[in-house]
């Protein structure tokens, strides 16, 4: 008897059965999405940032208001200037006139702040997303394993019926029946813990929307593998990365900020004009007003060196972080087409090779032929080669899904998949 004839259909049908009846409490992967965008706590506090940095955008766009001053002298004296006899009332208003373009630096860098908080947010969401994609595949993960387990357990049941079989009929001895006996208990107890990290897993999937999961399942196959991306065009987009383009916005605002330092090295001046009342003569006069800080050293130089280096800092980071996108994106396009090699093998080479020694043992075995540990030893190696499988597929969704986060591919599309 073959027990493992026609594995992969019967493997899809075992599929369909655990989906099937719990079709309608079962999650797909853009409802996933929807409702951790919808409802993430830190995404939901970006209105309330992006508001305060518009109250910044205002602020820094306000000019100086004028001053009023009232000076009054000669008062409340001794002879002529006794009581208000002899006072000199004097009303002026004076101006602060801001130079260097100071008002106009002040909105460039409350601008680069809104750019800056506008592209966290992008990678705070592609972060977001992503992690609830992980969560997702590796409930999907856990399925397809629970799947595969209870193969196992299936095979073993049929492999312990044809033992004891050949035990009663005094051809083998106790302990051979003992020995399948014990696989299978191991095998049982492999699902209940399987089970127990399915439903874990599946909490945590609930989590990213702070909810709970009112699902049995996520819908899903592991075996619709994504194919290795383009390493010329990854390379390519580069910089227009998320991570990239924040850190452009930052150095543009450190850009700004050293801009505004070096303006504020110049001094403003201060410009007024009004009318003194000269009670003693019955006189009035109209009088001006000019001054400027006299700026014999610069008090804005720690300021501007401190923008300076920022700013150089920024710089050296573009280039630094360039180059280690390229590398992580080499690096992880590497390792994904290393497991699609992989699973090629196992799916043209070692998987048809496995079923057939295992075809082979078990006929021996009811034939006399082998004893039960070549039986075993037969069904393990086809075990092991199945749960590889599973492990390298769901390695290649997760190897995919870093580099849509790092390229800044929308992660909810399905058509990549």
């Amino acid at each position: 008897m073959k027990l493992l004839l026609n594995y992969r259909a019967r493997y899809f049908s075992a599929l369909l059965i655990l989906v099937a009846p719990s079709l309608a409490t079962a999650i797909d992967l853009s409802t996933a999405v929807s409702k951790t965008l919808a409802t993430n706590p830190t995404l939901q506090l970006y209105p309330y940032h992006v508001r305060a940095l518009e109250g910044n955008e205002l602020q820094a766009g306000l000019k100086p208001n004028p001053t009023l001053h009232v000076d009054l002298e000669n008062a409340f004296g001794t002879g002529h200037t006794r009581f208000l006899s002899g006072y000199e009332l004097t009303l002026s208003l004076s101006q602060v006139i801001e130079l260097g373009k100071k008002r106009e630096k002040r909105i460039n860098v409350a601008k680069g702040n809104s750019l800056t908080l506008q592209r966290e947010y992008k990678v705070k969401r592609l972060d977001v997303t992503a992690n609830v994609l992980r969560d997702y595949y590796q409930a999907l993960r856990l399925q397809h394993l629970l799947i595969w387990n209870n193969h196992r357990i299936e095979i073993e049941e049929a492999a312990l019926d044809v033992i004891k079989r050949r035990a009663n009929a005094g051809v083998v001895g106790k302990a051979d029946v003992i020995r399948m006996q014990l696989r299978l208990a191991k095998s049982e107890a492999k699902k209940s813990e399987l089970e127990f990290q399915h439903s874990n897993a599946l909490n945590m999937l609930a989590s990213n929307w702070s909810g709970t999961a009112d699902f049995e399942n996520v819908d899903g196959d592991l075996s619709q593998t994504p194919l290795a991306p383009n390493m010329a065009a990854l390379l390519t987009a580069v910089q227009t990365t998320p991570d990239y383009l924040l850190l452009e916005a930052q150095t543009r605002v450190s850009e700004a900020h050293l801009a505004l330092a070096q303006a504020e090295s110049q001094a403003n001046i201060t410009v007024g004009a009004g009318i003194r009342r000269l009670e003693t003569n019955n006189d009035n006069a109209f009088i001006f007003n000019f001054s400027m800080p006299l700026q014999w050293n610069n008090q804005n130089q720690g300021n501007i060196a401190a923008a300076y280096s920022t700013h150089q800092a920024r710089l050296a980071n573009q280039d630094l972080l360039k180059t280690q996108l390229e590398v992580v994106m080499k690096r992880i396009t590497s390792a994904m087409e290393n497991n699609i090699q992989q699973l090629e093998l196992v799916e043209n080479k070692i998987r048809p090779v496995a079923n057939s020694l295992l075809d082979e043992v078990e006929r021996g075995y009811q034939h006399g032929l082998y004893n039960v540990l070549q039986w075993v030893d037969a069904q393990d190696e086809l075990f092991n080669i199945e749960r590889e499988r599973i492990e390298a597929q769901h390695a290649l969704h997760l190897q995919y899904l870093e580099l849509e986060r790092l390229s800044g591919t929308d992660l909810a599309s399905l058509s990549a998949y």
